[in-house]
């Protein structure tokens, strides 16, 4: 048995990526897979996703990967062959696609007064719910906004799932030489926007198409 962590291009230098760690490449003429040979199904705990993450990173550090659903497996190479012989074309462009690449998220909070209150009564008024809507709406013309200064420097930009309510998320996949450029342009545009920030870059992981077989 064998779990899955990542697909990378066939001629990824593997060597220096597995080595010191439990990961074996199985190389074909499209793409490289990194597994771990296992006796039994791994736990889905915080500490094996956590190792599992650390795991990804690793391998990113060193050339671009797809990551693959954390506890996908495979009984045997077989299996893992015909893994590569249904999707081996895809992964090879979507690798193309990351390859030289970073993602950074923007975050624009939806303004804490049009979320919460400290006056419940005045929540239920129709000047409350006119101001509401108001800030909604200014809300979606900054993300609109956010979205156009991004643009240019995005071969790819896609919104996230909110963390909080209202809360607006833009992941931004980019040239790994412009990134400094879009943090310096998205610290420019926020400084009359409370709340506005950047975190990465990261691996571009939601650009990825996680694989899962």
């Amino acid at each position: 048995m064998m779990l899955l962590y990542a697909v990378a291009a066939g001629d990824a230098d593997s060597t220096a990526a597995t080595e010191g760690t439990p990961l074996r490449a199985h190389r074909y003429d499209e793409v490289t897979l990194f597994v771990e040979p296992i006796t039994e199904a791994p736990e889905r705990s915080t500490r094996e996703v956590f190792a599992y993450g650390r795991a990804l990173h690793q391998l990113w550090s060193r050339f671009p990967v797809l990551p693959v659903r954390f506890g996908t497996v495979v009984s045997d190479e077989a299996e893992l062959e015909q893994l590569v012989a249904e999707h081996g074309s895809a992964w090879t462009e979507r690798l193309t696609a990351v390859a030289g690449r970073s993602e950074c998220i923007v975050h624009l909070p939806l303004p804490r007064g049009a979320v919460d209150g400290t006056d419940k009564a005045e929540q239920r008024g129709t000047g409350y719910l006119r101001r509401r809507a108001a800030e909604v709406r200014s809300h979606e013309r900054e993300t609109a906004e956010l979205k156009a200064l991004l643009a240019p420097y995005a071969s790819e930009l896609t919104d996230l799932p909110q963390l909080r309510p209202g809360e607006a998320r833009l992941s931004v996949l980019m040239a790994d030489d412009v990134v400094e450029e879009v943090l310096a342009a998205v610290e420019r545009w926020a400084t009359s926007r409370a709340g506005a920030t950047v975190t990465g870059p990261w691996p571009p992981f939601s650009f990825c198409q996680e694989v899962g077989a």
